[in-house]
């Protein structure tokens, strides 16, 4: 079964890294990448986003347009930073394997996983 591991954390706190810490945790990242894909369990990959301030927000206004605003502005310490999608036997085998992503052992992620709703093929 296929889920996601959206990736969260504190855009402050990532964009004080100095160029080597950001270089070790890149580092720390794509070997987490190699393990787990020579072990299967990656699905699409994933992606890093740009921070929350390159978003654009769309809601309806009403019966007119849609509304588009700058950025998400939740109230909300952390920003999604990514994604990795996840082939897993079940949401405990994706919990485990998210546990080990390199931004938990420092504190600076926080992770949610979902599974993904498959869509109907023709």
């Amino acid at each position: 079964m296929r889920y996601v591991m959206i990736i969260a954390g504190d855009e402050a706190e990532w964009a004080r890294a100095t160029p080597a810490e950001e270089e070790a945790g890149m580092a720390a990242v794509f070997a987490w990448f190699d393990k787990w894909a020579a072990a299967g369990k990656i699905g699409d990959g994933g992606s890093r986003l740009e921070t929350s301030q390159s978003a654009r927000t769309i809601r309806m206004s009403g019966d007119g347009p849609p509304v588009v605003t700058d950025g998400p502005f939740v109230e909300a310490k952390e920003a999604i930073g990514g994604f990795v999608t996840l082939e897993c036997d079940d949401i405990d085998e994706a919990v485990a394997i998210a546990s080990t992503w390199p931004g938990m052992s420092d504190g600076s992620s926080v992770l949610e996983v979902r599974p993904v709703i498959p869509t109907p093929g023709p």
